[in-house]
């Protein structure tokens, strides 16, 4: 006569159902006894020093390289060097006497570029300038313009000239 177990709860009393046993190599991991060990891993710290970092960083790098060469395109290539084809800067020279009006428009302050530099011009001495600007006759407008758009001592001399015709 075989003896049958029944797995009992030691809480409660009553009958344990297990769905697999304790024990189950179905499942994919492996059967071990319970004192059986598992082997620790070696921690291995990565020293710069080594030859085998060294020859790590060597395969690093050259991943690095191919990645770079693989994002660069040759159209945008061929778009960069076509934009220094263009040369649109010597067509966007601004005209001062704009920028000016663009002062006295918008109420605030702006640099002005001259060929040996910059100015900030207030609104107060862009709309005197243009004041007198438009009351002149047409020689003189063309004169007026030219210091405008000359270099800074020019302009210094422009407005010099204004502040006293308007005061």
């Amino acid at each position: 006569m075989t003896a049958k177990w029944k797995e009992v709860s030691s809480y409660t009393g009553e009958e344990i159902e297990e769905d697999a046993p304790t024990n189950n190599a179905g499942s994919g991991a492996v059967s071990m006894p319970p004192d059986a060990m598992m082997k620790k891993k070696k921690k291995s710290l990565l020293d710069a020093r080594t030859k085998s970092y060294k020859a790590h960083q060597a395969k690093l790098e050259t991943a690095r390289l191919k990645r770079l060469e693989s994002k660069k395109s040759k159209f945008v290539e061929k778009v960069k060097e076509s934009i220094n084809d263009f040369n649109r800067e010597s067509f966007l020279a601004e005209d001062n006497i704009d920028v000016m009006r663009s002062i006295v428009k918008n109420k605030q302050m702006k640099p002005i570029k001259f060929k040996d530099g910059k100015i900030s011009v207030d609104m107060q001495t862009a709309s005197m300038i243009l004041q007198v600007l438009d009351k002149v006759n047409a020689d003189n407008k063309v004169k007026l313009t030219k210091m405008v758009n000359g270099t800074k001592g020019q302009f210094m001399k422009v407005q010099g000239l204004v502040m006293k015709m308007i005061k």
